[in-house]
């Protein structure tokens, strides 16, 4: 017996929204930049490690922490044109600030990262572009899961970068 098509869709339209709330772990993330700046195509940049910060927890692998934020910003960037330069010469310098804050509550308890990063031109030092995301860290999680997540959101902290000085049509 062959189910009917009518069944199929009706039950189609009762899980999707199911199936839709149950795997949206997306970081929250968001942008903005200073409008007065041209953003070329193609650029280089320098991390700016005096501006880093990481929590000051003996829980965090810092240089664990600061190579992971470092290796999926590049990545990220890389594929928007902008590379990391080896030498003196760079147009913009990138940090991050990397914040945990702690929940304790009488149900629930929770740890929150917050991660900014922050793109200023090289030579006045002006912050010109910053990124944001902000989401429950969740200890659980292999390596791999750890830096697929991140990257997630650095991709999407990112889908309209660099910044278009054309008007939206």
């Amino acid at each position: 017996m062959r189910p009917r098509p009518r069944i199929l869709l009706s039950l189609a339209a009762l899980l999707l929204p199911l199936l839709a709330c149950t795997s949206d772990d997306a970081i929250p993330v968001s942008s903005n930049y200073d409008p007065l700046v041209r953003f070329p195509a193609e650029a280089r940049y320098v991390w700016d490690d005096a501006a880093n910060t990481l929590p000051d927890d003996p829980a965090i692998d810092r240089a664990g922490t600061d190579t992971l934020l470092k290796d999926v910003a590049d990545e990220a960037f890389a594929a928007r044109g902008y590379r990391v330069s080896r030498g003196p010469n760079a147009d913009f310098r990138l940090s991050y600030q990397y914040v945990v804050h702690t929940y304790i509550g009488p149900d629930v308890s929770r740890s929150m990262g917050s991660l900014s990063l922050m793109l200023s031109d090289h030579a006045s030092g002006r912050r010109v572009w910053m990124g944001f995301g902000r989401a429950e860290i969740h200890l659980g999680l292999s390596p791999e899961e750890r830096r697929a997540r991140l990257s997630d959101a650095m991709t999407r902290m990112l889908e309209k970068f660099p910044p278009s000085q054309r008007p939206p049509e």
